[in-house]
């Protein structure tokens, strides 16, 4: 099993045995890096087509953004045009692995576009988000949520990256860890994170002069649903064009059921 918490998809893998590797870091450590995952040259025009809809990403619109950090803020993403390629979207290795965790019924929760700006600092560690933190349960659970992080540019020492406690989800503790963070993982555009929502992480601050954006998506069981954000009024979490929701098949249609279809 990988040491440092990566598992490679490129071309000419078995994918059978990457995800089965992948499900078992993401069990023992809650989370995992999934390397060469998607095409970088169709990544890249899928981001060329987010910037022109965003050019203004790097300025948080508090009404329509959500932003509890600074210097970080999610814009919601209307899938449509190369966003709405399954191969970006939700990859069959993603799915296969939510399918495992999270069951066949699994939802897509949220699709957003996650900027951290230049000069953004570190964030406090957190757990995205956890079920029974008083009673401690939460350890003993298999996973309700994970995280799907698709990074539009590279996740380095300069940008910044996601850093995390590995292991942390098995924790019963409701107290932030103090100790540091043990991966802190470069990622470059084709690669993925995967992590479980009970797990510590932070994002580290972002050094550079260009915006970091993350297509970021919350796969989560259907009967668990993550609450807007009360301060950012007009929040939409999941868009999909009308035109592409109806194209999908059934199963698809039923993973993006809590949509708004547009």
């Amino acid at each position: 099993m990988s040491s440092d918490n990566r598992v490679s998809f490129a071309p000419g893998t078995d994918r059978q045995t990457a995800v089965a590797e992948a499900i078992a870091i993401l069990r023992r450590d809650g989370v995992v890096v999934l390397d060469d995952l998607i095409d970088p040259a169709l990544l890249a025009t899928c981001s060329d087509e987010i910037a022109a809809r965003h050019p203004d990403m790097a300025q948080p619109d508090r009404s329509r953004y959500f932003g509890p950090y600074v210097g970080r803020h999610t814009i919601p993403l209307l899938v449509d045009g190369l966003l709405a390629d399954p191969a970006i979207l939700l990859p069959k290795s993603v799915a296969h692995i939510a399918t495992e965790l999270l069951d066949e019924a699994f939802k897509v929760d949220s699709v957003g576009l996650l900027v951290a700006v230049p000069g953004a600092p570190d964030q406090t560690a957190h757990r995205d988000a956890w079920l029974y933190p008083r009673e401690g349960l939460d350890r003993l659970l298999p996973p309700f949520a994970l995280a799907f992080a698709v990074p539009l540019v590279t996740m380095d020492e300069t940008s910044g990256r996601t850093a995390f406690w590995r292991a942390s989800h098995r924790s019963g503790s409701t107290v932030a860890p103090t100790t540091p963070h043990d991966l802190a993982p470069t990622v470059h555009p084709g690669s993925a994170i995967l992590w479980d929502y009970r797990i510590y992480h932070t994002g580290l601050a972002n050094h550079g002069t260009a915006p970091r954006p993350v297509i970021f998506s919350a796969l989560s069981r259907e009967w668990w649903v993550e609450i807007d954000p009360p301060e950012a009024k007009d929040y939409r979490k999941l868009n999909v064009a009308r035109t592409v929701f109806e194209g999908w098949k059934p199963r698809w249609q039923a993973r993006f059921s809590r949509a708004d279809v547009m």
